[in-house]
């Protein structure tokens, strides 16, 4: 007789990643990415990677990503993030380690509502096929990709 048990993946978790170990059955994550990358200015959203603290964010008004209810993403714009983040500001790794940690809460929240209605492989293709991941999780704390 097998007995289930939970399985684990320990230090892997890329949004992708998560995604495509829940299809091979895993069920618990331990992940220091969200964080990790935060402290290098970068915010996860739907459609991939933000380096927030890229130049081109410097007069930008908008959330980090628009109608995310995270803490940061109500009250705080990518221009002021970015300052915070530029001037070595702790608030700023904080307010994008928040979005991040929100932003996988969100995820798999999601992945276990297309559980329950039966539609995890439509949910899995949907994203796996409009997420933009780096090569190399490295490319993650570079400010020029």
């Amino acid at each position: 007789m097998r007995v289930e048990k939970p399985r684990y993946g320990m230090g892997l978790g890329t949004p992708r990643q998560l995604v495509e170990m829940v299809a091979r059955g895993v069920d618990m994550f331990d992940c220091v990415l969200p964080t990790r990358v935060a402290r290098n200015g970068v915010a996860y959203t739907k459609t991939g990677y933000l380096h927030v603290s890229a130049g081109r964010y410097k007069l930008d008004p908008n959330p980090i990503e628009e109608g995310c209810a995270c803490y940061a993403c109500r009250n705080f714009s990518r221009a002021y993030i970015r300052h915070l983040l530029n001037v070595k500001e702790i608030l700023g790794l904080r307010l994008v380690s928040w979005h991040n940690l929100h932003f996988y809460l969100d995820l798999m929240r999601q992945v276990r509502q297309s559980i329950r209605e039966e539609r995890f492989q439509e949910f899995r293709r949907e994203f796996v096929a409009n997420y933009r991941e780096p090569n190399d999780v490295n490319d993650l704390t570079r400010k020029d990709v």
